[in-house]
């Protein structure tokens, strides 16, 4: 099992360090979110979603070590409600922002690696939270997207996703659910994993602009699913375009 989470992790990291972006950005706020159209074919499936996180990230030009630092001044000073953390471990520098209220988890950061003597540094936004419903939706439309604009100097690609559970004693329940919230989402399979208790699957829906290559093809959304036997929950993870919490 060790061995099928780490290859899952691996690509996740991998993919999610070099991605493409294709197609074009639309205005969140006119049109029904990623996250959104992942809720609702959950929900479709009769699942329980226990946690659920929308990341963005971005490539930072700095040539200096003071430009790092003063972009980090100025974030600090424009976010002061945030508490923020500093740790360093060799010659990657990570600076990070927390702020928790009541529907959620927002966090700022940014990061800087040194690596063969080849410096980069890049800043991540994550809103994260537990539940869903009507309230945490607009929750995201107040706080995610309006901090993007803020944050970024341009339109980062944002990654949706839901980890979750299903209440199942059915036979063959992996293959029975994966098939659904696949067809729910338009969704053509692209490459997988599956194990009798355990699917990876990499898929194409046409409702999710923002894609990422694959060896052969593109795919824009990930599913995981597992259980341990009979009268077990199914837990899973979804997301657009990749999976972004660890399971």
């Amino acid at each position: 099992m060790k061995r099928i989470i780490q290859f899952v992790l691996l690509i996740t990291i991998g993919i999610g360090l070099t991605y493409f972006y294709y197609g074009n950005n639309t205005t969140a706020a006119k049109q029904q979110l990623d996250i959104e159209k992942l809720v609702e074919a959950i929900e479709n499936s009769d699942g329980d979603i226990n946690e659920w996180s929308l990341y963005a990230r971005e490539n930072l030009d700095f040539s200096t070590s003071k430009g790092f630092a003063s972009h980090y001044e100025n974030m600090r000073a424009k976010y002061p409600d945030f508490q923020w953390t500093h740790t360093k471990s060799n010659e990657d520098i990570v600076i990070e922002g927390l702020q928790k209220h009541q529907d959620g988890e927002e966090s700022i950061k940014l990061i800087s690696t040194d690596k063969n003597g080849q410096k980069s540094s890049y800043l991540i936004y994550e809103f994260r939270g537990t539940g869903w419903g009507s309230k945490k939706a607009q929750s995201v439309r107040d706080h995610f997207f309006p901090k993007l604009k803020e944050i970024f100097n341009g339109e980062p690609i944002i990654f949706s996703c839901i980890k979750g559970e299903f209440n199942d004693t059915l036979d063959e329940v992996l293959s029975k659910r994966a098939s659904k919230l696949l067809n729910d989402l338009g969704a053509k399979e692209v490459e997988s994993l599956k194990e009798e208790n355990f699917f990876s699957i990499s898929a194409y829906s046409k409702e999710f602009k923002h894609s990422v290559p694959t060896e052969n093809d593109l795919m824009n959304m990930q599913l995981g699913l597992r259980n341990v036997g009979m009268g077990a929950k199914t837990t899973f993870v979804i997301g657009t375009p990749i999976i972004t919490i660890e399971y």
